[in-house]
């Protein structure tokens, strides 16, 4: 049985050529393939998931479900070192309401583990050295990390109300977009130019796109679509971890199979409905490139 996780890693020889190693996850057994062919780390039989290298590649680690009747199964995320020797048996505090399903390398000093129960997911951020809980972030989605693995962008959901009571009565709500450090929060907490309706009225949903948030090359801004009502209309929003937003409307309704790509530090493609709609950030400006949008490529020239 060949499970498709795969995590890789470039490894750079003194030549400078690069060489691509995975893990993977075959008949239950951590599997290394190198230049020279593949290795067997592990051989112990116990059921194995989320295989990845450390972005140094000399650990991997996985995670190992252990099964509670009736209740959520615990975790444990195993690291090895490439001759597959055990370094850590890392179990996350805290409860775990689900699975995990994603195991990410932040860096070698980092490791993040993420479970979604019914109403929202949580995140661990983990230290593989130690075993220790750095950090549990919880009550949103998605955990989208900036390249630097700086800042984590989390699409979460806000009452349209202050008071416990009317939000046990059924009080509006909307989606919302944190950043993790940071001081930037997404929709503002005032109302702009609407009326005291817009908090009962307005809403947002966040993300519409295949990835919901795409950061730019230098990490100054996570991009994403909102879908504001009631009018119904469609923005792209990009938001920087210092609480700066800009926006701009889009033209059509994307749908899930659109996608946001940054082509630099400035200039964002949004290719939805076989068109490529062209923004750029200038200064505090963030706006469409007008009457270039085209069907498959950049802007014209």
């Amino acid at each position: 049985m060949f499970l498709a996780c795969m995590a890789v890693v470039a490894l750079f020889w003194q030549t400078g050529v690069t060489i691509a190693n995975s893990v993977t996850v075959q008949d239950n057994e951590i599997w290394l393939q190198t230049a020279s062919g593949q290795r067997q780390l592990t051989h112990d039989g116990v059921p194995k998931r989320l295989p990845t290298l450390s972005p140094s590649g000399d650990a991997v680690a996985y995670v190992v479900d252990h099964p509670v009747p009736q209740n959520a199964p615990e975790e444990t995320i195993v690291l090895l070192d490439l001759d597959g020797e055990v370094r850590q048996r890392i179990v996350p505090e805290g409860y775990v309401p689900r699975e995990f399903e994603r195991l990410d390398w932040l860096d070698d000093q980092r490791i993040g583990a993420m479970a979604c129960g019914h109403a929202s997911c949580m995140y661990w951020v983990l230290n593989p050295r130690s075993g220790k809980t750095i950090e549990v972030m919880s009550g949103g989605f998605e955990y989208t990390w900036s390249h630097n693995r700086q800042v984590v962008a989390t699409r979460g959901v806000a009452y349209d109300c202050d008071d416990p009571r009317e939000r046990e009565k059924g009080c509006p709500e909307h989606d919302s977009v944190s950043l993790d450090p940071g001081d930037a929060s997404y929709p503002p907490e005032w109302a702009g130019n609407f009326d005291d309706s817009y908090r009962y009225s307005h809403s947002h949903d966040i993300g519409i796109t295949r990835d919901t948030f795409v950061w730019s090359p230098d990490n100054k801004w996570v991009a994403f679509t909102d879908l504001i009502g009631p009018e119904d209309d469609w923005y792209v929003v990009i938001l920087s971890p210092d609480g700066k937003m800009l926006r701009d409307t889009l033209a059509i309704d994307p749908d899930y199979k659109a996608t946001l790509e940054w082509l630099d530090d400035s200039h964002l493609d949004v290719h939805a409905s076989k068109r490529v709609f062209h923004f750029v950030v200038n200064g505090k400006q963030f706006s469409e490139i007008r009457g270039i949008s085209n069907q498959s490529g950049g802007p014209q020239k």
